[in-house]
């Protein structure tokens, strides 16, 4: 016969468990709410995801951004033409513009980003000799699918794009510019055993070792309890994607990407750690590899508030890469 110290274990044990299911029950609506608001496609025209759209209208950086961006796209109209492909079933649609050059530039915006939040971080390439390719990210834009995948379905369509790039509109280089979650696609796009070999490098603006870590900081920036909503909206992502978010990313990607590097990243980051950066890029085995930090400016704000050395930096990082 048990001794009543393990039956009173025992009674806590199926008590704290069940305060823990009733917990999980109470707040499965909450993560589908967040679930629904953040990672699938809004009815009808939505700031964020629809192309020529502000994302965050009340913030003047961005507002900013997106009014240089459009007014770029408007001064190089002549050079644009709208492309597409297709990715396991689904259309995807891009803007490219063609300066002329054998070499192209393909920008991954963060979630929930059409193709017209790139103009702003393609402004300068032109000058460094680079044609641009923006693309409306899955479920953006004119792009199909009804949902954003952290990059973890949307890695493949960009091994797509870079095929596109160079057999289909003659480019023999391709370079990749992240921004955000944009940077986790690029990252694991190029690491892919299946990625075409005329990628030429990487640049990653504001790179985090996995989205679950990502996720958690908007949490805590925002005031909200991370468990169970966080891993509740994990677990959602891996019944799409198969992938746990939690684990994979850019954590155990950077270790596999030997091509030249170039991170940026803010000292003032809530969202993607200062610290975490460090450790990503002394995790990479590259031996072109560089970290430039930015002592001002929010996350994905780094151009905004530098641009000149924003711009500067990309452009020594591009030079050196056509003098190898």
């Amino acid at each position: 016969m048990p001794s009543y110290g393990w039956i009173i274990i025992g009674a806590v044990v199926l008590l704290l468990g069940g305060g823990i299911a009733v917990m999980l029950i109470m707040t499965l609506p909450i993560a589908d709410m967040v679930f629904r608001t953040q990672f699938t496609r809004p009815d009808g025209p939505a700031a964020g995801w629809t192309r020529g759209v502000c994302s965050f209208p009340d913030n003047e950086e961005n507002m900013e951004m997106h009014r240089q961006g459009m007014a770029w796209a408007e001064e190089n109209k002549s050079a644009m033409s709208e492309v597409s492909i297709e990715n396991e079933g689904i259309k995807l649609c891009g803007q490219y513009f063609d300066f002329g050059y054998d070499r192209a530039a393909l920008f991954l915006a963060g979630r929930a980003e059409p193709c017209t939040y790139s103009y702003y971080f393609a402004m300068p390439y032109k000058k460094y000799g680079y044609n641009v390719l923006v693309i409306d990210n899955r479920s953006c834009g004119l792009s199909g699918d009804e949902h954003s995948y952290a990059g973890m379905k949307e890695y493949s369509d960009v091994r797509k794009w870079i095929a596109y790039l160079n057999e289909e509109l003659g480019n023999k280089k391709v370079l990749l510019h992240g921004i955000c979650v944009g940077s986790a696609t690029a990252l694991r796009s190029v690491t892919h055993p299946d990625c075409p070999e005329c990628v030429e490098g990487l640049i990653a603006d504001g790179l985090y070792e996995t989205f679950y870590e990502t996720l958690r900081t908007h949490f805590i920036e925002r005031g909200k309890p991370v468990f169970p909503v966080c891993h509740e909206v994990v677990f959602k992502i891996k019944k799409l994607t198969g992938v746990n978010v939690m684990v994979e990313g850019p954590k155990k990607d950077i270790k596999k990407y030997t091509g030249p590097l170039l991170m940026l990243h803010g000292r003032q980051d809530v969202f993607s750690l200062p610290e975490k950066a460090v450790k990503l890029f002394e995790s990479s085995p590259s031996a072109n590899k560089k970290l430039v930090w930015f002592d001002e400016g929010m996350h994905s704000h780094l151009k905004i508030v530098a641009p000149e050395k924003y711009d500067e930096t990309v452009g020594e990082f591009l030079r050196r890469l056509r003098s190898e």
